[in-house]
This record gives structure tokens, C-alpha cells and sequence, in this order.
């Protein structure tokens, strides 16, 4: 969507917005069967319907004329030009007669209710941006203007403004702001402009009528979210505590060998504990999302949360006494094989005693162990 001609310095053309434009600058594929455009324009045009009621309307840098259909199927009387003759020759037949390819720094001939000027101004040089402008004016009284503030990546984009330089552009031509009207179904930096003659205090007010409220909006916003980030890092510190605990535990039963059931039972509770880490800033998140009122849906997510996560815990305990039960069976599989080691020796040692070398030895032996006995006394 650009308007603008070769012959101005820095200024892009038709060329620039054939086929491979269409192919590649623009997100989803540029159809007209394309559901996210058959949304994102209709939801423009119900809107522009439903707050301006315009008869006759002109989309100054329609592309294909997506939006010229979506107010011609609402009943307004809209055409749309471009300076892009690739896209204009390949609108359908029943749209071909609304749409024109058009060169914004030629003067209209005829006048409309409203003219739309959709990330248009951004693509144009500085010069016949300015013309553009004023030939848009002098065309209607109502400019539903939009361009890109800070989309600097796209190669076209070669006069990217703040929407302050604009509104002094359509000033100078005795428009301005309509500060009642929402324009952000078209984008959040899309403004209605209006011819008038406004003075100072009457400007005063409407800019005040909008920015106070604004302001309130800011720090309410910004006080909710220095409360929640105070009870996100209460909330977490213990469990931070517990974690680096858990990690060192861990630690040392790796570095002293210990079983494997206790250390996989550890690594569980200190994933257990990672989880809740979490959960937690997600409730401190909702927390903050909700003082500004978009909480609702996140809150159901997060009981969803909370009750898997119970079922995680609770297979994080079975597997824990499981793993305790391992390591119980397995000291007394120890125990009963150390026994029965003892008692093999203890049957060896007496067969010993049962065979009759055992026994012709001690009978052998008898006298001289008598002898020294009675030596040991003698002594004595």
C-alpha cells in the first residue's frame, strides 16, 4: 500500500509494488479468500459504518481494494486508487470499476463523506507526502489517517513518522483530532481527523479530556505492577531458599555415592519445587493482570494449573514412598544375606568340630594342655 511517484526525490513507484510485494511484505497471503484479511478489513468497515455513517467513501491507497468490497457489501458508496498498477489489474471484475490507479499527489475532482488513508504516508517522500495531505483535505472533511510508527525493516518505508508530525501536517490544512472517537480498530496509532477551526481553549479541553485519563490509567498500571512485583519476590524467596537447598543436597549425595532411590527421591522434590517456582510467578503475573481487569480468562487457566500440578505432586509423593520402600527392602535383603553368611560359617565351624581329625587332635593334645596348666599354677 504506497503512494507516491519515481519522479520525486526518494520517492518509491508502481514498480515497486508488483507481484513480489504483494508476495512478501504482507504477513498472510494478499487474497481476497483470505480469511485474516476478509476479518481484519470487514471488522474496519463495520466500524467506520458504525461511527461515521458515511454515503461516499475513498480509500486513498486501497492495494487490491480489499476494504473498497467490505464497505460496498455494507451499503456505502466506496471507490479506492493506488499507484500500484499490478494491484489494481488484478481485482475481480465486479470490483475493477470502483478502483483506480491513482497518484495521491494529484488533486481529487470529486468530493466524498470520508476518505481513508491507511499505511500509505509512510512510503512516500517527505515532499509528496505533504502534497498528498493536502490534496486528501481539500477531497472531504473526515481523514481516517494510520501510519506505521516504528516499522523501519520494510524497504518502502522510507518516511516513518511520530503520529505528532502528522497531526501538525493536518493541522496546517484545518484539521484535527476527533479526541471522542476511538480510531484503534484500525491500529493503535490510527487517528479520525476532522476539518475545523477550533480555538485554543477548545483544543485545551479535548487534549486534556484525553490525556488525563491516560495518565491516570499509566499509574494506576504502573503502581498494580510494582505491588505484584513486591509479592512475586515475597512469594519466591522461600522458594528460591528451598531450591538452592535442594540443589545442594543433591550435590553432595552425587559426590558421596549414595543410593540411587534416594537421590532420584531428591531430584523429584526439587523439580516439585521448580514447578511450584513458577506457578507462582504466574500467579503473581495474574495478580497484576487482573488489577488492570484481564484476568478472567487466565484465572481459569491457572486452576487448571493448580490442579494438574496437584495430581503432579501427588505422583511426585508416591514415587517418593516408593523409592523409600525400595531403599527399606533393600537394607533388609542385606541384612538377611549378611545372616545367612553367619550361619553357613557358623554350620562349617561346627562340622569341623564334629570330624574326627577335630576329635584325635584334642585327645592328642589333652595331656600337654593338662601339663601347661599345671605349669602356669606352679608359677604362680
Amino acid at each position: 500500500m504506497s503512494q507516491t511517484q519515481p519522479a520525486l526525490d526518494a520517492g518509491t513507484g508502481s514498480a515497486d509494488y508488483a507481484a513480489a510485494y504483494y508476495h512478501s511484505q504482507l504477513g498472510p497471503p494478499y487474497e481476497y479468500d483470505e480469511p485474516h484479511w476478509q476479518d481484519f478489513f470487514g471488522g474496519i468497515a463495520t466500524a467506520i459504518v458504525r461511527i461515521l455513517r458515511p454515503a461516499t467513501l475513498y480509500d486513498a491507497g486501497c492495494a487490491k481494494g480489499f476494504l473498497v468490497r467490505a464497505l460496498a457489501e455494507q451499503g456505502v458508496d466506496a471507490r479506492g486508487g493506488d499507484i500500484s498498477e499490478f494491484a489494481i489489474a488484478d481485482a475481480p471484475p465486479d470490483l475493477a470499476p470502483r478502483l483506480e490507479v491513482r497518484d495521491l499527489t494529484t488533486p481529487f475532482i470529486e468530493k466524498y463523506d470520508v476518505i481513508t488513508c491507511i499505511e500509505v504516508l509512510e512510503h512516500m517522500a517527505p515532499a509528496a507526502a505533504k502534497i498528498a495531505i493536502a490534496n486528501l483535505c481539500a477531497a472531504t472533511d473526515v481523514v481516517i489517517l494510520s501510519s506505521t510508527t516504528d516499522d523501519f525493516a520494510e524497504s518502502t518505508h522510507i518516511n516513518v513518522r511520530q503520529p505528532a508530525a502528522w497531526a501538525q501536517d493536518f493541522a496546517v490544512n484545518g484539521f484535527f483530532r476527533r479526541t471522542d472517537l476511538d480510531a484503534s480498530f484500525v491500529s493503535p496509532w490510527a487517528v479520525i481527523l476532522q476539518r475545523g477551526s477550533p480555538g485554543t481553549v477548545e483544543l485545551v479541553a479535548r487534549y486534556e479530556a484525553l490525556l488525563a485519563p491516560l495518565i491516570r490509567e499509566a499509574d494506576t498500571k504502573r503502581r498494580a505492577l510494582l505491588q505484584a512485583r513486591r509479592e512475586l519476590d515475597e512469594a519466591t524467596a522461600p522458594v528460591y531458599a528451598e531450591r538452592d537447598k535442594l540443589t545442594a543436597e543433591v550435590t553432595q549425595l552425587r559426590e558421596r555415592s549414595d543410593p540411587a532411590a534416594e537421590l532420584t527421591a531428591r531430584a523429584t522434590r526439587l523439580a516439585i519445587v521448580d514447578e511450584l517456582l513458577a506457578l507462582r510467578g504466574e500467579v503473581a503475573r495474574l495478580r497484576s493482570e487482573a488489577a488492570v481487569g484481564l484476568a478472567d480468562t487466565e484465572r481459569a487457566g491457572l486452576q487448571a494449573t493448580v490442579a494438574s500440578l496437584s495430581e503432579d505432586l501427588g505422583r511426585a509423593r508416591e514415587q517418593l514412598l516408593a523409592a523409600e520402600e525400595s531403599l527399606s527392602d533393600r537394607n533388609q535383603m542385606v541384612q538377611a544375606q549378611a545372616a545367612a553368611i553367619w550361619a553357613e560359617r557358623d554350620r562349617q565351624i561346627e562340622e569341623f568340630k564334629q570330624a574326627t581329625t577335630w576329635r584325635v587332635g584334642r585327645t592328642v593334645l589333652a595331656p600337654l594342655m593338662s601339663a601347661r596348666r599345671l605349669a602356669r599354677r606352679a608359677w604362680r
